[in-house]
């Protein structure tokens, strides 16, 4: 049985009206309308959106197919309705939550806890939020995304009314929120989210950390030179199918990209295709993998060559930065389309943040107070920062986030001066070793 917002999945047949049964129209349509949308709910919970089917909504829910069209135009249509209103009901707990507080950081705390508290309460539609609107695709991660905007006024808001906080570089709230996003995201992927209400403290926190540096964070050069370095080269046919599953995904969405698109863009029959990848998601995940740790190997060598730790996350950052700056077609498959791959590449999203987080580790020596969850948050707010940007400039650009990505790493370590100092740098600037 999965619970959902408009009832149990299982008892939602015992709820179709009887022949005969006489009631107002309307009330017919909302009675209809609220079974699909709970079978939708509980299907795409249960199976992922991409292996649900209407017929598999139809058969749950009780109602014919024919009323199904008559709601809704097709499936997406059935599930973006579905998160809308999803979202709507936990945003208005987590809105009156937010407002009954006094100070603006008891405000931020009960608004997490209020919507926490819906995520606990109705995981299935929290993962339809969450995890299966990026295997629908743009449309449906737009829908959720309001959610996402409406914390992110509540952060802004809150952070206004706090002296050392009030006035933040406007990236800061939305990182925050991607934070905090990621942490929920990984708990629902991992049938964890009961663990959720036991991290309101570490998160409060982590989010105080963000307090207004002396200096503002300078805004990002608008041509930034791109320094050589590790490249995503195909060599042989494994690495010319992993190019080219890239280029495809990038150019045409994960979803929507063919074994025939694959095939002609690496220039080699199905036949090669399939002695050495037995589905696009094999292939896919093989290029996710190969591009991850070519990036983290672009990070790691100006990470250890840095005169102080802090100096070095930035080193690092720069490093992978200007990797995915080199390789676009990597850079948009492996950041934007890969949570469009479903589990798999869900996965593999967390394990690849989980690795870049390690360079952080240094910081809970210096020091130990930091929420251990704030290392996964860190991550999470710069693969959103990285995950817009790309969206709306493009991969070569991405060397303008250094500044702020210097910043949301390094302020809950070392503070928000220090953070905002070493953020200001310009490249090739040596300190004294620390």
């Amino acid at each position: 049985m999965t619970r959902t917002p408009w009832g149990d999945s299982e008892q939602l047949r015992e709820r179709k009206l009887a022949p005969g049964y006489r009631m107002p129209a309307d009330a017919v349509a909302r009675h209809q309308r609220e079974r699909l949308l709970a079978a939708m709910v509980a299907v795409a919970s249960e199976r992922g959106y991409d292996r649900t089917t209407v017929a598999d909504v139809v058969k749950l829910s009780g109602v014919s197919r024919t009323a199904f069209y008559r709601h809704f135009d097709n499936k997406l249509d059935c599930f973006t309705t579905a998160v809308d209103d999803s979202v709507a009901l936990a945003m208005a707990a987590t809105a009156e939550a937010y407002a009954a507080a006094e100070s603006w950081d008891s405000a931020l705390r009960g608004a997490f806890e209020a919507f926490v508290g819906q995520v606990v309460a109705q995981p299935a539609a929290a993962r339809a939020c969450f995890l299966e609107v990026y295997v629908a695709g743009r449309e449906a991660v737009a829908h959720a995304d309001r959610a996402t905007a409406a914390f992110e006024q509540m952060v802004a808001h809150s952070f206004e009314r706090s002296e050392r906080h009030a006035g933040p570089h406007p990236a800061v709230p939305h990182a925050i929120v991607g934070g905090v996003r990621r942490v929920v995201f990984t708990k629902l992927r991992l049938d964890q989210e009961a663990d959720l209400p036991g991290l309101g403290d570490e998160l409060a926190a982590w989010v105080r950390s963000y307090e207004r540096p002396a200096t503002p964070i300078r805004k990002p050069r608008l041509r930034v030179a791109v320094q050589d370095g590790p490249r995503f080269v195909a060599h042989d046919q494994v690495e010319r199918i992993m190019a080219a599953v890239a280029a495809v995904a990038r150019d045409k969405g994960y979803a929507a990209m063919t074994l025939d698109d694959v095939a002609e863009r690496a220039s080699m029959s199905f036949s090669t295709f399939y002695s050495h990848f037995s589905t696009k998601e094999e292939a896919f995940l093989a290029a996710y993998d190969t591009g991850a740790a070519q990036a983290y190997a672009a990070a790691v060598p100006p990470f250890q060559r840095a005169t102080d730790w802090p100096r070095g996350v930035r080193a690092g950052l720069a490093g992978f930065l200007g990797y995915l700056a080199r390789e676009p077609a990597w850079a948009h498959a492996g950041v934007v389309e890969v949570l469009a791959a479903g589990r798999g590449g869900m996965a593999r999203r967390d394990t690849a943040i989980d690795t870049f987080a390690t360079l952080l580790d240094p910081g809970y020596e210096q020091s130990p107070d930091v929420a251990p969850i704030a290392s996964s948050a860190i991550g999470g707010a710069i693969f959103q920062l990285i995950y817009d940007h790309i969206l709306a400039h493009g991969a070569e650009r991405l060397p303008e986030l250094l500044p702020i990505a210097t910043y949301v790493a390094l302020a809950p370590f070392v503070g928000a001066d220090a953070a905002g100092e070493v953020a200001n740098e310009r490249p090739g600037r040596r300190a004294r070793p620390a």
